[in-house]
């Protein structure tokens, strides 16, 4: 996807789009273009025709809300999909070639995406392949609830400004429980410290997604673009707190704590940059669930599927990942060899200290034995935090490979591990645990690892150094895999400004940041296996310092993976 549009373009996209309104008065905040960065004749036209034919200031508003949604495009792409017909009807009197243009975007969008739906799509994908066939007139092949939605998202053209948008926020409730709104002042109570960006983005600077064929540009909402309002836009849903619970249990599994011991957790840890935040600790255990639409299912059937292929692909390559894991093992087995020393144990019993035979007999201190023990590994416990949102797809076989063979070498050697996931979602940060301490036999549960949502990564470190501290062991090492690239839909409130910084780029890095640091004072050694991209290694030197380190195929786990540990065993 590229990521430059030139000025020539930029200015063809709005002539297109005034042309279409006439009104060279009106400010877009959308624009059109092909994935090589030529203006979209037929997309921007439909934009200029949308304020044409629209108070396009209150349509505005249902965008605009979705921006800090996880699938904020999706969800646009599927608003603009279904005004589409809505447009072509209310134009083909004047303008008989949109139909011919919708026509021939259809044939192109089903010759470029294929036919019907496969598991591989996108959702939007999926409505959009059936949209378009339907407009070449042939029968798209989905499931019935899929149907149902289409119909109701293929919009009227007999709809005025206030129902079409009323259409689109109902379709939102109903379908993806979701509704977001302009809301001022509700955070004010919010006692938050102040955060200063440093690094703004650049004013009047769009966010360019995939869209149908080509690009979307709409601008952020830090962008200060002129008609992006100065409220705090904040994902609601229309879910009560015990319902969206309920959501999060049928989603991620059943929750391992008690209510009152949930609220206890949040109490302690939602504060600060946090606080309108919650959580959900499951592991996994299947709850009550029904599939409310075919987003639902298709979510379903991707996530079985790439559990498969977690599994699929470690055994592809098993001969490898055994070499790696036993390399690993005897890594681990040295170190312990090499620096965990003998140390002398006071008792009741050993070797008499003819020293203190006076506070036997004046004390009754009977401790006046000595015994030299070894220190050794089951001193030592591990946790393992595998970082599962949205932006790790592409990798998921690679890090629950990764996952396994480490959890599986720490098995052998009989060290205490736990194997956890983290995301986000509305609001919640979802851990979920694979494997426990107490769980040898269950590494298998590591290839369960699937993406989604975002990630609010220190509230999540936050809460597995809360769990780390149940550890009974002395000495206790957290691995995070990350690719260190925070962001979250919840943003943070600055009170003594009024203003809201995004959880994301360098705020979200400097939260996570802090979090580290404050688990390393606790006596928790931190290291993270960096899975991202080198733009965001930058990232991992701000969190970590030098305790991370880059795995880019099997064969280097056990030296980079072992090197790591084994400067954490030597220090304690």
């Amino acid at each position: 996807m590229m990521q430059e549009i030139s000025d020539k373009q930029k200015k063809r996209a709005f002539n297109l789009i005034w042309n279409a309104a006439a009104d060279y008065a009106f400010t877009p905040d959308f624009k059109f273009y092909s994935t090589e960065g030529v203006a979209d004749v037929y997309w921007n036209t439909l934009f200029g025709l949308a304020h044409k034919h629209y108070d396009y200031g209150q349509l505005s508003k249902v965008f605009r809300g979705l921006e800090r949604e996880e699938e904020a495009g999706e969800y646009e792409a599927l608003l603009w999909l279904g005004m589409e017909n809505a447009l072509v009807a209310k134009e083909k009197a004047g303008r008989p070639v949109l139909a011919a243009l919708q026509r021939d975007y259809a044939e192109a969008y089903l010759k470029e995406f294929g036919g019907n739906g496969t598991e591989d799509d996108r959702f939007f994908d999926f409505l959009a392949k059936a949209h378009y066939l339907r407009v070449l007139g042939r029968g798209p092949k989905v499931s019935r609830y899929d149907l149902a939605l289409l119909d109701e998202l293929e919009f009227s053209p007999e709809l005025n400004t206030e129902q079409l948008a009323e259409e689109m926020k109902r379709l939102l409730l109903k379908w993806f429980a979701i509704r977001a709104e302009e809301r001022r002042g509700e955070h004010r109570a919010w006692n938050l410290p102040l955060l200063k960006r440093t690094e703004q983005r650049k004013r009047g600077s769009g966010k360019l997604r995939r869209f149908g064929l080509g690009l979307a540009e709409h601008p952020h909402p830090d962008d200060g673009g002129s008609e992006m309002p100065d409220d705090l836009l904040e994902r609601k849903t229309s879910l009560t707190e015990t319902e969206l619970r309920e959501f999060m249990a049928e989603k991620y599994g059943a929750p391992i704590l008690r209510s009152e011991q949930i609220a206890e957790l949040e109490k302690r840890l939602c504060t600060g940059d946090h606080k309108s935040c919650h959580l959900h600790l499951t592991k996994g255990a299947p709850a009550a669930a029904h599939i409310r639409n075919g987003f639902e299912a298709l979510q379903k059937e991707r996530e079985a599927a790439q559990i498969a292929r977690n599994r699929a692909v470690f055994h592809a390559n098993e001969a490898k990942n055994r070499v790696a894991i036993s390399r690993l093992v005897e890594k681990i087995q040295n170190s312990a060899l090499l620096y965990l020393q003998p140390y002398t144990v006071r008792g009741n019993a050993g070797e008499l200290e003819a020293g203190r035979i006076w506070r036997a007999l004046d004390l009754n201190d009977e401790d006046v034995f000595r015994r030299r023990e070894n220190s050794n590994a089951g001193d030592v416990s591990v946790d393992i935090l595998l970082d599962a949102s949205t932006s790790q797809k592409g990798r998921l076989e690679s890090i629950s490979g990764q996952a396994y063979c480490i959890a599986e070498a720490l098995t052998r050697c009989r060290i205490p591990c736990r194997v956890m996931g983290f995301c986000s979602m509305t609001g919640y940060t979802i851990v979920r645990i694979y494997r426990d301490y107490g769980e040898p036999a269950r590494n298998d549960r590591i290839f369960d690892y699937v993406a989604n949502g975002c990630n609010r990564d220190g509230l999540a470190v936050r809460t597995v150094h809360a769990l780390m501290d149940q550890s009974a062991c002395e000495h206790r090492l957290l691995i995070i895999l990350s690719d260190v690239k925070p962001q979250d839909v919840v943003r943070i409130w600055n009170e003594e400004d009024e203003s809201s910084l995004s959880y994301e780029q360098e705020v979200g890095v400097r939260d996570t940041a802090y979090e580290v640091r404050r688990a390393r004072a606790d006596g928790i050694a931190v290291i993270c296996v960096f899975t991202g991209d080198d733009e965001d290694l930058p990232n991992a030197r701000t969190v970590y310092g030098r305790d991370f380190a880059r795995i880019r195929s099997v064969d280097q786990l056990a030296d980079t993976v072992g090197m790591l540990i084994q400067n954490q065993i030597k220090n304690i």
